[in-house]
């Protein structure tokens, strides 16, 4: 059968049909992206453009899944603008508002590892889809605007601090959570709870996506009602797995009427029940990916970039937040402490070489041809380099094959437990083009690595200018001149540290930054 014929037969069934096939579905079109794999682009793009067309006139919850099948192939932007106005025009009798909310949390995710699929015009849409959730989401538990209990009413000793996931210490926006409840507790002397709302990459409403992504829910924090960090206790509690619930929002609804916090704060946005919540006290939004504004209807935010561009402010309009209401502050770092100390012998690393290092989560996605043509260039020149990958890098081997110099001077060391410690062993931090991997920077900073970046991201911001490079070729030549020049390599150490330093010093910087809010929720 051609894909043309079983393209016909599955755009014949119905709903209900087509739901059950999916995973068949999705597979078929996994074989199918490795075919246009293989053909020539000008075939591969006449075959992915006439899919585009064929998928006009079908359902839009099938629309969608084809659409999102076509952006994965043709990474460009005029794809994923199609798909979302796909997503926001859809009837909500064939998409619903479940179904919408994990088609936005599928393709924010995808916009996040994949910077070409990325415009002005897409974060636009993102966020009038999220705005337009928000509201309905609001409407159905009857909070339909903003109206504060006033101050003299709240408890000004009580802050409750919301976050979308709650994992381990390993696990980057967690260990923003418990740092910044942390000041909270003990530099402004605050009565904090936290509330894990579980509405991260949302599990209700999936409907047919392509390459559909999950969330981890740790479970077993289900059981707990305190978290413990640095010594100090914070009542929690946690919501179902199966959100977005309206019950579960309503409760959290009355919990913020019965306990009149002074203020919420939630960690890292995109989190309709802390923005429900923040239409009846004050919410301050702490973005995580700090080199943008947090997606987040709430009146007030935190951004770690030194000033909001074109973009921010268009999305913040979008949000209905006020640029005023957005403090630029510089992001802070906890690092989960280090337990070991290893040799490169421990970890079978060469001794002599010097070692690169490139840490992340996702460096499947963030590891491109490009990134590795650079690195393979660099290992070329100077044989002595040597690149190690450190994280969630499955397809290591199928990534390098084309790269045979690279390959034969690079070792993956996978998910490590203990980042520092394999951190210590290195030279030099390199960073691919992506929009995360601030904390992994800040921790190979304090380890005295100079850190090599493009100027953007969440890694430049971290940094700072002066570790930035204008593109691959830039960095290409800083790595090598890192490897040869030994002065340049002893002061860029020094000034890793201190750059450390002002990183992890969160009461100078998040605590300082809520005590200055809080003088103007006074007036």
């Amino acid at each position: 059968m051609t894909f043309e014929e079983y393209r016909t037969q599955i755009a014949a069934y119905d709903c209900a049909t087509y739901f059950e096939k999916y995973p068949e579905i999705d597979t078929t079109l996994e074989h199918l992206g490795r075919q246009f794999d293989q053909m020539e682009p000008a075939v591969r793009a006449h075959m992915l453009d006439s899919l585009e067309v064929a998928v006009e006139n079908v359902p839009d919850w099938m629309k969608i899944h084809f659409l999102s099948f076509c952006m994965a192939q043709k990474r460009d932007p005029y794809i994923t603008e199609k798909l979302l106005d796909t997503v926001l025009a859809a009837d909500y009798s064939e998409v619903g508002e479940y179904n919408k909310l994990s088609h936005y949390w599928q393709i924010t995710r995808a916009v996040f590892t994949d910077g070409t699929l990325k415009s002005s015009e897409v974060e636009r849409k993102l966020t009038g889809l999220y705005h337009t959730l928000f509201e309905a989401f609001s409407t159905a538990v009857g909070v339909t605007e903003r109206c504060y209990i006033p101050r003299k009413e709240r408890n000004q000793n009580l802050v409750i601090v919301f976050s979308p996931q709650v994992l381990g210490l390993g696990h980057a926006p967690t260990k923003t959570l418990l740092d910044r409840s942390y000041v909270l507790k003990t530099f402004l002397h605050k009565e904090v709870m936290i509330v894990n709302t579980a509405m991260y990459m949302t599990k209700k409403g999936r409907a047919p996506f392509y390459h559909m992504q999950e969330a981890e829910y740790a479970a077993e924090l289900s059981e707990l009602s305190s978290l413990e960090f640095k010594g100090e206790t914070f009542s929690y509690m946690q919501c179902p797995e199966d959100m977005p619930d309206l019950q579960v929002i309503a409760s959290l609804v009355q919990l913020i009427r019965d306990r009149r916090p002074d203020y919420i704060i939630g960690i890292g946005g995109n989190d309709i029940c802390a923005d429900i919540c923040g239409r009846i006290v004050p919410q301050i939004t702490v973005s995580t990916v700090f080199s943008g504004i947090a997606t987040s209807c709430g009146e007030w935010q935190m951004v770690g970039k030194r000033t909001l561009s074109g973009t921010d402010e268009m999305r913040l309009q979008e949000l209905g937040v006020q640029k005023e209401c957005v403090k630029c502050v510089p992001f802070t770092f906890s690092f989960k402490p280090q337990q070991d100390h290893y040799t490169r012998a421990d970890l079978t690393l060469p001794e002599e070489k010097f070692l690169v290092a490139t840490v992340g989560w996702r460096l499947d996605d963030e590891v491109t041809g490009a990134y590795l043509k650079m690195l393979e260039e660099a290992v070329g020149e100077e044989p002595a380099i040597h690149v190690v990958f450190v994280g969630r890098f499955h397809r290591f081997g199928e990534a390098l094959a084309g790269y045979p110099v690279l390959q034969a001077h690079a070792t993956n060391l996978g998910e490590q437990q203990d980042v520092l410690a394999v951190l210590e062993c290195m030279d030099l931090y390199v960073n691919p083009a992506r929009s995360g991997g601030g904390s992994s920077a800040a921790e190979a900073l304090s380890k005295g690595l100079p850190v090599v970046t493009l100027p953007v991201g969440d890694v430049a911001v971290a940094a700072g200018e002066i570790f930035e490079v204008e593109d691959y070729p830039a960095m290409q030549r800083q790595i090598l001149r890192y490897a040869a020049d030994h002065r340049l390599y002893a002061e860029m150490t020094q000034k890793a540290r201190a750059r450390a330093e002002l990183l992890l010093d969160s009461k100078a910087g998040f605590g300082q930054a809520l005590m200055e809010i809080e003088q103007q929720l006074e007036s």
